[in-house]
């Protein structure tokens, strides 16, 4: 994918950086604090892992609009170290000797917060000196299951299905012998 243009959802190498900054190491495992050519993924790697992060969020939000940015840097920031802790030092994410797990929760969570932060439903800071400023109430969706179908599909109904009639022992004429 080339890129001409730096999509305004994408973090910078640095911020990367700055959640793992242990990966930062060079050949000499001296720790240079962001990534170069000399690191392991180099620089290059990591602003791939970036552009990847930044279409995944694309695709699971849609349009992020300017109030929703910082948000979303951050969200590509996480994911993209995931996606590094993943693809680089995938024996470490696999006994739990690197902070994939983590790393890849913190940046489903700032998802959601994208997802929120995009439907409207975070809360502005209301004036405090206006008793008529109701931009700290925002409008948006609510998911509401009926009672009825989650008792239905649950078996919890209210109240209780009588028990089904014991069964009638069919008479001795209504025998069908083979």
């Amino acid at each position: 994918m080339t890129v001409t243009d730096p999509d305004p959802l994408a973090c910078t190498i640095e911020d990367v950086a700055a959640i793992i900054r242990a990966r930062t190491k060079d050949s000499s495992g001296n720790e240079l604090g962001t990534f170069t050519a000399e690191t392991r993924p180099t620089d290059a790697q990591c602003q791939e892992a970036i552009t990847h992060q930044v279409e995944v969020l694309h695709t699971k939000v849609g349009r992020v609009g300017p109030d929703c940015t910082g948000v979303a840097q951050m969200a590509v920031a996480w994911g993209a170290a995931a996606e590094i802790e993943l693809s680089y030092f995938p024996e470490q994410a696999r006994t739990d000797r690197s902070p994939y797990t983590y790393l890849k929760q913190q940046c489903d969570d700032l998802t959601e917060g994208v997802v929120q932060c995009v439907l409207g439903n975070l809360p502005d800071t209301p004036d405090p000196d206006d008793p008529d400023d109701l931009s700290g109430l925002r409008y948006g969706t609510l998911d509401a299951i009926s009672g009825t179908v989650n008792a239905y599909y649950t078996g919890r109904t209210w109240p209780a299905l009588p028990p089904p009639p014991p069964a009638v022992p069919p008479e001795d004429d209504e025998l069908i012998e083979p």
